[in-house]
């Protein structure tokens, strides 16, 4: 009998198979995730000291040139520690399904005695006993441990979408703040200069002094707007930097280009809401949960009826007279009092939450992509009349002034706000364009993969052109 024990448990053991406990394990599932659904994503899990020392080098190399969208990916993949504390809930859940494909350790117990009437040799009595109960569960036990740990790597994998998602928009955010900046310090000039010429105008005795308050206004205003474009441009390389992971000491990094022009078109698919339902690795995680929670409820009702506890073993004993006695021991807990009602309502109730959550999230990612899809095109049609339309009048408006000024048709205040209006207008442009890329990684982010890149309206040309020149030199025209 003891034999066949022997033998039974280790058979077992075989048949479920011991799962590693190294962390690394749960990451090649995460990777081949994200392969379907972005390009060049790899996300970094240093675990030791030489690999923290590598990514750091690699993240310096990155750093000393000027950084683009996809190279600001990189390195928060590197380096972002909010990352790296997520990839430890795949390290946690591979360790709980190690735990789970192992037996509990075997009880081993033993007694020595000594009888006061003769034979005088001591009575010893030990034994070994095994978990049989937990032998036989023991694939069911990995089940669920591969299920939870499914579950946590879709999680996982989400949450690398959605911090590439929250790099590339807040990159896009920085490119546009740059080019605000630098057109509002050209505003502020512009302004500056008109204020200087309606003082030496009005010191002249040709205009009144509304016109010069009216012209020390405008100058002023964009002076303090510059000051918030500063701010705005501050902030935003704080929260980039803060994406990427950097400190203070990286803080000196520098983005490359200028905010893309918009693609010829935007191609997406009709079925956009059923791509977001297949793609979405937060909806797999809850769909992944629910299935989990269900099978565990189900097989709890199964398994009601058997034993809590079922171990066995062989003991032996030796008499004081020198006799031994051995064989099989079996001892077995009862469900009598408590057939695990409690838990059982436990795992019902978590299997009804469960299918709610999934069922939710899913009625929540259609409204998403339905609300990204609207914003994204309202966003690609502002920027479109931006570009096409309402700057190129501004810039003709400007350029017809300056014919009516040349000819002293007009005073210099005219070619003034002419220049401030196109000036505005490009202003405008940026913000409108910064528009459109923000909606465009929404919806990436709601589809849950990135959508196909396409040329943009002017191949090799990253922004509009700056202002237009006010050339020939103004007159002092009045």
């Amino acid at each position: 009998m003891d034999s066949k024990l022997f033998v039974l448990v280790p058979a077992l053991l075989v048949l479920a198979g011991c799962a590693t406990s190294a962390p690394q394990a749960a990451l090649p599932v995460v990777q081949s995730q994200l392969a379907t659904r972005a390009d060049h994503i790899v996300a970094s899990w240093p675990l030791t000291a030489d690999e923290l020392a590598r990514s750091e080098t690699a993240v310096g190399e990155l750093l000393y040139h000027d950084l683009r969208p996809e190279t600001a990916v990189r390195i928060a993949l590197l380096n972002n520690r909010a990352l790296r504390t997520t990839f430890e809930e795949l390290g946690l859940s591979q360790a709980a399904l190690a735990a789970a494909t192992r037996l509990t350790n075997p009880s081993f117990d033993a007694s020595v005695r000594w009888p006061d009437n003769a034979p005088r040799g001591p009575n010893v009595d030990f034994g070994i006993a095994l978990p049989l109960l937990e032998a036989l569960l023991l694939p069911a036990r990995r089940g669920i441990a591969e299920a939870q740990l499914l579950a946590v790597q879709y999680r996982v994998s989400h949450e690398v979408l959605a911090l590439v998602a929250a790099v590339r928009s807040a990159t896009y955010g920085t490119l546009s703040q740059e080019e605000l900046h630098r057109l509002g310090a050209e505003i502020a000039a512009t302004t500056a200069a008109a204020a200087e010429f309606a003082e030496r105008q009005f010191t002249a005795g040709n205009i009144s002094r509304l016109d010069l308050l009216r012209f020390q206004v405008a100058a002023q205003q964009s002076q303090v707007e510059l000051a918030q474009a500063e701010a705005a441009l501050f902030v935003s390389r704080e929260q980039l930097s803060a994406l990427l992971g950097l400190t203070m000491a990286q803080s000196h990094w520098k983005l490359a280009g200028q905010l893309p022009r918009l693609p010829l078109r935007d191609d997406l698919p009709a079925d956009l809401e059923s791509i977001a339902r297949a793609q979405r690795l937060d909806l797999a995680a809850r769909r992944a949960e629910a299935t989990l929670t269900a099978e565990a409820f189900a097989f709890k009702q199964r398994t009601r009826f058997l034993p809590v506890a079922l171990d066995l073993g062989v003991n032996t004993e030796r008499e004081s007279s020198g006799d031994r006695l051995t064989g099989p021991t079996f001892a077995a807990q009862l469900p009598i009092f408590d057939q695990g009602q409690p838990e059982r309502a436990r795992l019902a109730s978590s299997a009804r939450q469960a299918a709610e959550l999934a069922a939710a999230l899913e009625a929540t990612i259609g409204s998403e992509v339905r609300t990204a899809r609207a914003m994204l095109a309202a966003a690609r049609q502002a920027a479109s009349f931006q570009e096409e339309s309402f700057v190129p009048l501004k810039t003709a408006a400007l350029q017809e002034t300056l014919l009516h000024y040349n000819a002293m048709q007009v005073s210099v205040y005219v070619l003034l706000e002419a220049k401030q209006a196109e000036q505005t207008a490009l202003l405008q442009s940026i913000e409108a364009r910064r528009d459109y890329w923000l909606a465009r990684v929404e919806l990436e982010r709601a589809l849950g993969q990135r959508l196909p890149e396409t040329a943009s309206v002017a191949t090799g040309v990253d922004s509009l052109p700056g202002p237009a020149p006010l050339a020939p030199p103004m007159h002092a025209h009045h």
